[in-house]
C-alpha cells in the first residue's frame, strides 16, 4: 500500500553483488533481527576495500601492514573495525597506514601491538581517519 512495503526475501541496492549507492534511512530505523556487518580476514598484506567492515588478522607467521583506502573514497562516517584475531600482535606488529597523505588521528602509521588488541576507525570522507 502507500504507507508501507513488503518483501518476502532478499533486497538488493544497485545492479550487482557491488552496490554503487549505500542505503539510506531518513528518521529512524528498527530492526528485529541481527546485523551482519562484512568481515575480511587476512595474513598478508592487504589493501582495505570501502566494502569492508570488520578486518581480521592473523600474525603468527609475519608482520601484516593494512592500507586504508583513500579517505575521499569514502563516506563521512564510514567506519572500519581491525583485530588482532591470532593474539600474536607484540611478536609480529599490525600496522595500519593511511592512504598517501591521508591520516590516522595526525599520523600516517598507527600500530597494534598488545595480544587480541583491536581499534575501530571513522572517516571524514575527505583526508582523515579517526580513532574512536
Amino acid at each position: 500500500n502507500a504507507a508501507a512495503a513488503y518483501t518476502t526475501s532478499s533486497v538488493q541496492i544497485g545492479s550487482s553483488t557491488t552496490p554503487l549507492y549505500p542505503l539510506s534511512v531518513g528518521g529512524s530505523s528498527f530492526l528485529s533481527g541481527g546485523v551482519i556487518h562484512k568481515r575480511h580476514a587476512t595474513t598478508a598484506n592487504y589493501s582495505v576495500t570501502i566494502l569492508d567492515y570488520y578486518v581480521g588478522v592473523d600474525t603468527t607467521s609475519n608482520i601484516v601492514k593494512l592500507t586504508l583506502p583513500a579517505a575521499s573514497s569514502t563516506k563521512s562516517g564510514q567506519t572500519f573495525v581491525f583485530k588482532d584475531e591470532g593474539g600474536n600482535a607484540p611478536s609480529n606488529n599490525i600496522t595500519i597506514s593511511g592512504s598517501g597523505a591521508d591520516t590516522i588521528d595526525g599520523e600516517n602509521l598507527i600500530y597494534l601491538v598488545s595480544p587480541y588488541a583491536a581499534v575501530s576507525l571513522y572517516c571524514n570522507g575527505v583526508d582523515k581517519y579517526f580513532i574512536c
